[in-house]
């Protein structure tokens, strides 16, 4: 009796409502990265961050026709092909993302942010990141997504693991992102 109590006042309880979010998927769908090794501006920097044609980082900056964001990446000169199975994996690991960021979405407002006015449309903006910094440089590389609308950023790691890229949410890479 008590359990059926429960799921009466679940569907009435006006803590228990969904606020659905679609957040984009597919923004590397379409990205050919060889294209763009040979394309897209390129600048050559140095451990200290200065601009510098003999040095051995170089930065990759996406062009603005490529989505609806400025994406960097960085990585060692010479090393594109050790990154290239990463890159392609990006949309993936990105779609993977998303939906983990809607999962979290899915919860509902706390009573305290409803009297804040936190609506369901200022929380979508705060679950709205997108990928700016890929840093292949770094060990272990890390993809960096950051939010406009609320200056807020996060990380992502990977390393690979039996030849095969993975994506993890903390530096230890200890925590599989599910894709």
């Amino acid at each position: 009796m008590f359990h059926i109590f429960k799921q009466l006042f679940r569907k009435i309880s006006p803590n228990s409502q969904e606020y659905g979010i679609s957040l984009p998927r597919n923004r590397f769908e379409n990205l050919d990265f060889e294209r763009v090794l040979k394309c897209e501006s390129r600048r050559f920097f140095n451990e200290g961050g200065l601009y510098d044609e003999s040095a051995k980082i170089m930065e990759l900056e996406f062009s603005e026709g490529f989505g609806e964001f400025e994406f960097l990446i960085y990585f060692k000169t010479g090393e594109e092909k050790q990154f290239e199975q990463l890159i392609a994996s990006l949309n993936d690991f990105d779609n993977a993302i998303q939906s983990s960021l809607e999962r979290e979405f899915q919860n509902s407002i706390p009573q305290n942010k409803k009297k804040l006015n936190n609506s369901r449309e200022r929380r979508e903006k705060f679950f709205y990141f997108h990928p700016w910094i890929l840093s292949c440089e770094e060990a272990p590389p890390s993809l960096r997504y950051v939010a406009d609308n609320v200056n807020d950023e996060f990380t992502v790691y990977f390393s690979k693991n039996q030849g095969r890229w993975q994506a993890y949410w903390d530096l230890d890479c200890q925590k599989l992102i599910q894709e």
